[in-house]
């Protein structure tokens, strides 16, 4: 990843904190651990997903505003996971498997990420205190009801798609952010075209997400 990714990361981090005054806290947080970050001592395989080859490109000829940009100076050096393999077998889990995919940018190391595809992936910046990356969700795909200790910022690059948070539910479009706090119940559904973000867990960036069966 180019320095100026990383640049260009907290430059608009910086503006997102001063921009929403609900984002200050978390994007302070962000902002610090982007000085602190190391790299990976080796650079991953490039690893692709079926729903990246069918909708990346149309995603990214749709975004709008910063994260798209951002993004776009990325997507080629990164590698895209599939999460959520212990919940294969599970027919809800695996459509929504089938049309999902991540990829880390600042994350923890090599043992934190592990798919059908790929024995293990790391991103090419190290964090202990952070997790950043892309998300993929490709069209008509429901990814269940969920909750994890992280606190995490969804910024919209494309695609419209249903949003809950706790027992709410709501629109959002491309240029949208999305702030969960920690613990909070939420899913997302998507329309007739897919979905692109850049993610930012900005707590507890260990941590493992639980599907809510209720």
């Amino acid at each position: 990843m180019a320095e100026s990714f990383l640049k260009a990361l907290s430059a608009f981090v910086g503006t997102e904190g001063i921009r929403d005054r609900k984002l200050t806290q978390a994007m302070g947080l962000l902002s610090g651990a982007l000085t602190r970050l190391t790299p990976a001592d080796e650079e991953s395989a490039r690893i692709s997903q079926p729903v990246v080859d069918r909708h990346l490109n149309d995603a990214l000829s749709a975004g709008v505003g910063t994260p798209v940009d951002l993004i776009r100076s990325v997507v080629g050096s990164v590698s895209w996971i599939v999460p959520y393999p212990e919940y294969a077998g599970e027919p809800d889990m695996d459509a929504m498997r089938a049309s999902y995919a991540f990829a880390p940018l600042i994350a923890a190391g090599k043992d934190s990420f592990k798919d059908d595809a790929v024995s293990a992936v790391s991103g090419p910046y190290l964090s202990d205190e952070v997790f950043v990356g892309l998300v993929l969700q490709g069209p008509n795909c429901d990814y269940p009801s969920h909750v994890h200790k992280s606190e995490e910022v969804f910024w919209v690059a494309s695609g419209t798609a249903d949003w809950q948070r706790g027992d709410d539910w709501r629109v959002e479009e491309p240029g949208g952010v999305i702030h969960h706090a920690s613990g909070v119940r939420h899913a997302t559904v998507t329309r007739h075209e897919p979905l692109l973000m850049l993610f930012a867990w900005v707590t507890d960036p260990h941590c493992t997400p639980v599907v809510v069966r209720h």
